[in-house]
């Protein structure tokens, strides 16, 4: 994954002998706020946004402007 993951939010979730990763949005909510009354299609724009920070096409800005859309 290319993410810079600048809020800490990439997690390992172990099931028998496959590992998956993925980004919280829980965590992700530790900086920018409260993100549950976000409808479900901006957390799913917003897990993407996560996925593929890089500070050239998804900054930091752009992950704090979805979470400041209430």
């Amino acid at each position: 994954m290319p993410s810079l993951d600048s809020l800490k939010t990439l997690k390992t979730l172990q099931i028998d002998d496959q590992t998956y990763h993925y980004f919280s949005l829980p965590d992700a909510a530790k900086s920018l706020g409260d993100l549950d009354k976000l409808p479900m299609s901006l957390k799913v724009l917003l897990e993407n946004l996560l996925r593929w920070e890089d500070e050239k096409t998804v900054t930091g800005a752009d992950l704090k402007a979805i979470a400041a859309w209430l």
